[in-house]
Parts: C-alpha cells; structure tokens; sequence
C-alpha cells in the first residue's frame, strides 16, 4: 500500500545539477528561481533536511563583485521560521540581506507562531544589509565597506 515505501529523509545531487547543494548561477537575477524549486521539494517532502542547503554565484558572472567577494552576499540559503520559509542572501563572513519570505506570516493564534516570532528574532539580527533583498551594487558596496 501507500506505506509501503520509505519517505525521503536526504537529496543529494550531483554537483551542476539544477538546484543541487552549492549550484553555481550565472546571474543574481537566477538565484529566485532555484530557491523556489527547492523550497517547491521542501514543501513536498517537510521532512527532508535540507537546513544546509545553498547555492552561490559563479566567479564567472558578470554579476560577480571583483574587490568585495568576500564580504559580498553572494551565496543564497533557505531560512526556516517556525512553519514560515524563505531564503536570502548571505556573505561567507555572516553578514546577509534581508529575508524573502515565501510562506504567509503565520497566524497569531496558530500553535507555531511563539516558535516563528522566537526565531524570526534571531534571523532579524544576522541582517546587516537592511533593505536589500538581493546583493547590493558593487558602489553600494563600496559605500558600505568602511564598515564591514
């Protein structure tokens, strides 16, 4: 019967596959499109670990920031709030952008709302490029890295 088969705890595919742990993008106008296909497989399968998941842009882009690389978020990692998920953008040093959220805010009265506000705080102070949702320009970045 349906219960017959073991669900799926892990995915891992090969390296340049389509939305495989560490994908490379060509352009940062790509990486929504990734995300949303394996948060599409998480939604599908909730159980699945996927908390480590990521993808980055290639060195090759034309998107690529030559001077900032690594202080740039130019790597995308699912965020998990409660029931509530999204991914963002993040720089190998820790700093990110804001969340984009692609699950509904959860009701107040739902029973995982304490959980979602708990963590949501936690996710919030990792935010050090406030009202950016995807890697700032490179002369923003400029600006910015005075105090990076």
């Amino acid at each position: 019967g349906e219960q017959d088969f073991l669900a799926l705890e892990t995915l891992i595919l090969p390296n340049g596959v389509y939305g495989a742990q560490g994908y490379e993008f060509q352009n940062i106008s790509d990486a929504p499109d990734v995300a949303k296909a394996v948060y599409s497989i998480k939604k599908q399968r909730p159980s699945l670990l996927l908390e480590d998941w990521y993808g980055r842009l290639s060195s090759h882009s034309p998107d690529w920031y030559d001077d900032w690389f690594e202080r740039a978020p130019l790597h995308i990692c699912l965020v998990e709030a409660g029931s509530r998920l999204g991914y963002r953008w993040e720089s190998e040093n820790g700093h990110s952008c804001e969340v984009i959220w692609l699950d509904p805010e959860p009701e107040r009265e739902s029973s995982d709302y304490e959980e979602f506000i708990e963590q949501l705080d936690h996710i919030e102070k990792r935010v050090y490029f406030r009202g950016f949702f995807e890697p700032p320009l490179e002369e923003e970045l400029n600006h910015m890295s005075f105090y990076i």
